[in-house]
């Protein structure tokens, strides 16, 4: 199985309806939002369950403040009074997906599709939950079923596309990668994903053409320079990936996967100082790729004392 570089999308608040509270529901939303782009993912979650509870009523907002309810339970007890509280669940599940919590996203679309069913945004990133936790075929019926609500629906196609290829269905996922280009032939997404399974099918020339367009379509998106890194580093250019890996922490610092491979990169070229803190960096940011980085980084060490000992 491949395993493809994919993102949610946040769903920016438009709607107009005046509710109970019309300027703190928003206030919270856009703020959380502000948050999210700037990594403070904790910050962002926060914010959103706050519009989530000042749009709805979970329970009785006193006895709320003095409880933790589950997801599972909330999901129960939650009931709506505004329309952009489906929004808001869109939202919070983005930012919890961001923080490694797949399972919590997934319930966090689940119910904004239980108060929007035809919420196109939740399909998508109900989608791509899935397909982090490797559930390709459930991956596959979301992204089907944004399409079905929207036959030009540009992001449905890249998701289905690298949900195919996770299922090695190569052609089919090529397939949606060209549609949505037809569709979309200045989106920087759609040139990165399909850079990106063009550098896990082998085709690394091809790779980089579409992460060099991605680029210049938009130079603070930092998934095309995480592929190109990867390309570089795959073909021991360590130089070039690590300036690819920096230039992508300076537009997100909280990736945890550029930590972990320009940790690697330092490794190799024995700048071990700088690997320990990029690798710890690595799993302070996402815990579960542990054990991972540990082979990898034993792999690596490997690899630098052999090359050590072949020269004389």
């Amino acid at each position: 199985m491949l395993k493809i570089f994919v993102t949610a999308v946040i769903l920016v608040l438009v709607t107009s309806i005046q509710a109970q509270t019309p300027r703190s529901v928003e206030d919270f939303q856009k703020r959380g939002e502000q948050r999210y782009t700037q990594g403070d993912y904790d910050g962002a979650l926060s914010d959103f369950t706050r519009a989530v509870e000042m749009s709805s009523r979970l329970g009785v907002q006193s006895e709320l403040r003095g409880n933790k309810w589950t997801a599972a339970e909330e999901a129960e007890k939650i009931r709506v009074v505004d329309p952009r509280t489906a929004t808001a669940y869109v939202s919070r599940g983005v930012a919890r997906l961001a923080k490694g919590d797949a399972d919590g996203a997934v319930l966090d679309f689940n119910q904004a599709l239980a108060i929007s069913p035809g919420l196109i945004w939740a399909y998508y990133n109900r989608g791509t939950a899935w397909l982090a936790k490797g559930d390709t075929e459930r991956a596959l019926a979301d992204y089907d079923k944004s399409l079905k609500l929207d036959s030009r629906f540009v992001d449905g196609y890249t998701g289905r596309g690298n949900a195919r290829l996770d299922k090695g269905d190569v052609a089919g996922a090529f397939a949606d990668y060209e549609q949505a280009i037809r569709l979309a032939p200045h989106n920087a997404r759609v040139y990165d994903s399909r850079g990106d399974a063009r550098r896990l099918t082998g085709d690394t020339e091809g790779a980089l053409t579409d992460f060099e367009r991605a680029m210049r379509l938009d130079p603070k998106f930092a998934n095309p320079y995480y592929g190109r890194g990867m390309v570089r580093f795959h073909r021991r250019e360590l130089e070039g990936a690590i300036a690819d890996f920096t230039k992508v922490l300076s537009l997100d610092g909280r990736l945890a996967l550029a930590y972990a491979n320009r940790g690697l990169a330092f490794l190799l070229q024995g700048r071990e100082a700088e690997a320990e803190r990029d690798l710890s960096r690595a799993v302070e940011l996402a815990p579960g790729l542990r054990s991972r980085v540990e082979a990898s980084a034993k792999a690596a060490k490997g690899q630098r004392r052999y090359k050590e000992r072949s020269h004389f």
